[in-house]
Formats: structure tokens, sequence, C-alpha cells
């Protein structure tokens, strides 16, 4: 039985302590990902696996670049991001309510950081994703401020044209109310 990812490690025959670990993450990473809004990547990621009888820690560390579309101009753009995060594997038939602590049954050899890893990136990103200043695609732009100009002209003449129709259906009873009211 061979590795079904380069993202699964055999810890079974590492003596305990620390083991550094060390991946390039490109694009293929997040295609296996179908709700993602990540593109591309340049990452470098430095993993440190801390080996105890009893549980793993593994410390991630990554800095590069997200390729993700630019919520003003819809173009994509390389994003830089860096940061840090931890993962704890702890030995243990019991489910676990902590998102920091994954169970691993006691017979486990391997773990599998795909899911932490994407994870921990994705969280790296900001809510809103622009181009740094001045860096959007102007064209683009101007053509989304036309469509919102069109589709607003629009939506104006559909309200004047209800105003219109709702003064035409009015109940002649009313009209007639009206009129006392001068």
């Amino acid at each position: 039985m061979g590795k079904k990812s380069e993202y699964e490690i055999a810890f079974v025959g590492l003596r305990d302590g620390k083991h550094d670990f060390h991946f390039k993450i490109g694009d293929t990473f997040f295609e296996q990902f179908e709700t993602t809004d990540i593109e591309g990547a340049d990452l470098a990621l430095e993993m440190v696996l801390d080996k105890e009888p009893n549980m793993l820690q593994v410390d991630f560390r990554v800095k590069g670049k997200l390729k993700v579309m630019c919520d003003r101009c819809t173009e994509s753009f390389y994003y830089p991001v860096g940061g840090e995060d931890d993962v704890i594997y702890k030995f243990t038939e019991k489910e676990l309510d902590d998102e920091k602590i994954i169970a691993l049954a006691p017979n486990e050899t391997e773990i599998d950081i795909t899911q932490p890893v994407y994870e921990f990136v994705s969280l790296l990103l900001p809510y809103k994703r622009v181009h740094p200043e001045g860096e959007c695609n102007e064209e683009m732009l101007n053509e989304i401020n036309n469509y919102l100009m069109v589709a607003e002209d629009e939506a104006d003449d559909e309200e004047v044209e209800n105003e219109t129709e709702a003064e035409e259906e009015i109940d002649p009873r009313w009209s007639e109310l009206k009129k006392l009211k001068k």
C-alpha cells in the first residue's frame, strides 16, 4: 500500500522528539477542494512534528502567496500571506470537541495534514480581497460601473411604471373620498 498523498506523514518509525518537514504547496494542492476561493498558490510550508508517547504536536509555519479573485475588479491576483498555527493529534478512542485537537486511534501509524493545512492557509486570507491601490483592472471597473448605472436606470423606470399602474388601479370610491378631503 503506497502513500496516497505527500502530505501523509508516517510517524510510527520516528523516535520521540522534534522532526522537521518542508513542503512546497502549489496549485494542485487546492484543486482537490471543491469549495475554495483559492485559484493557485506558491507557498513554502515548514512543519515541526513533536512526537510524544501519547500525542503528536504539529507546528506549521507558512509563507508565500495565494492566487485569488479581486473583489473589486474580478481579476485574479497573488495575495501575500504568512503565518503560524499548531494542531495536536491525541491518541484516544473518544471523540474530541476541540478544533485544535484531532483524535487518532491508538493503532494509527500516519497523519494526513492536508485538511489542517488547508483550513489554516484559508484563514490567512482577509474577508475582502482587493488588489493593492492602483493595480485594479480599470477597464473592468468601468464596465462594472456602466452595468450598475444601466441596471439602476432600469430599476428606476420600473418603479415609475409600477407607481403609474397603482394610481390607475385606484378604486373609484376612493377617488370620491379624496374629493371630500379637498
